[in-house]
């Protein structure tokens, strides 16, 4: 009776087993959905003129926040004709490794400008305000690619420049 009792007990348990190897090993293949977290900065973004200040210039467009290389942004404004803003931007880590941050229009004195534009002008402005004085403003031009600015603000761009230019 002692071995029939261990021989049901020992089907029993290796039905059990194999019951639930399945249930245990079936869902190592399957495909699992990624683990999205959504990912707060603070950006500061400078109104772009001809007289916006170097140290705007500078930080125009970093990011700020826990993941982020620096944690806090600075006190705004940053010296006297500072016009920077502070953004709260939130976005999916799907969205960085992806490539599809969210894309801010940036204010100037031109409107609304894109990204692509914005940045453009701003480099533009940083040179005027690093370099040492060139001859004339044809100088100045000739290291730009200005084929590069939106068709529609080209001229305008160029205007905004040689104002800068000549306040220097």
């Amino acid at each position: 009776m002692l071995k029939l009792f261990i021989a049901a007990f020992s089907v029993a348990l290796v039905y059990w087993i194999w019951h639930k190897k399945n249930q245990i090993f079936s869902h190592r293949n399957d495909k699992e959905d990624p683990f999205i977290t959504t990912i707060e900065a603070i950006e500061l973004q400078t109104y772009l003129d001809w007289d916006t200040p170097q140290t705007c210039l500078e930080s125009d467009g970093i990011r700020y926040g826990k993941q982020f290389k620096q944690k806090i942004p600075p006190e705004l404004p940053h010296e006297q004709g500072c016009r920077c803003e502070a953004t709260k931007l939130f976005y999916t880590s799907d969205d960085v490794f992806q490539g599809t941050s969210p894309v801010l229009t940036h204010k100037s004195a031109l409107g609304e400008l894109n990204p692509k534009d914005a940045l453009l002008l701003k480099n533009m402005l940083l040179k005027i305000k690093l370099s040492t004085k060139a001859e004339n403003f044809s100088d100045f031009l000739a290291q730009f690619e200005l084929n590069n600015f939106s068709a529609n603000i080209r001229t305008k761009a160029v205007a905004l420049a040689k104002q800068a230019f000549e306040q220097e």
